[in-house]
């Protein structure tokens, strides 16, 4: 079983969201640095817990492992948006799409992370209530991403029939037979 991070058990949140601030401004350098200040930030709130420079590179590396994540992910979002634009595609249809695989990811991340709080002792009434949540919200996810499968279909079916109607009377009007507007509303996916 792993050892748990001094700075995610002892370290006030607050401060923990300093420290990670830090960090990333800093470009995950200079540990000496960055223990020595939070060891005094720690100090001016009465805290009698030290960090050693060895837990916080391990806090740090960890930190930025899941920074760099985090930042591919939106990275990603954004160059998926900015295609679906580009194409003149759906963008809201995308984007959502995109953003309920990003958030299936991370719940996948928090259920590993309980699994992995589970092992090491945290209260077991807490991570049942935390993992029926998280339960709840693929749940949600996946009823969410059906409804967007249907609006995909709908919207689909609604652009052939618009466009089955304007090829008809277009073909209509420049005298293509009955038999060949059929071929163009097969063509379209649409019953003859």
């Amino acid at each position: 079983m792993a050892r748990r991070s001094t700075i995610k058990t002892q370290v006030p949140r607050p401060i923990q969201d300093e420290f990670n601030a830090r960090l990333v401004a800093g470009g995950f350098a200079d540990y000496e640095g960055l223990t020595e200040w939070l060891n005094e930030r720690l100090l001016e709130e009465g805290l009698s817990v030290r960090i050693s420079k060895t837990s916080a590179f391990r806090y740090g590396a960890e930190f930025q492992e899941q920074f760099e994540r985090d930042m591919a992910e939106q990275r990603q979002l954004y160059q998926i948006a900015k295609t679906s634009l580009a194409d003149n595609q759906d963008p809201e249809g995308v984007v959502r799409e995109a953003t309920i695989r990003t958030m299936q990811t991370r719940l996948l991340r928090i259920s590993i992370a309980l699994r992995d709080a589970e092992d090491a002792g945290d209260d077991p009434h807490l991570l049942a209530e935390t993992s029926s949540k998280i339960a709840k919200a693929i749940a949600d996810l996946g009823r969410m991403d059906i409804q967007s499968q249907k609006y995909k279909a709908e919207v689909r079916k609604q652009i052939l029939t618009e466009a089955a109607q304007v090829a008809d009377s277009a073909a209509k009007s420049a005298g293509v037979s009955e038999q060949g507007r059929d071929r163009i509303r097969e063509a379209l996916g649409m019953a003859v």
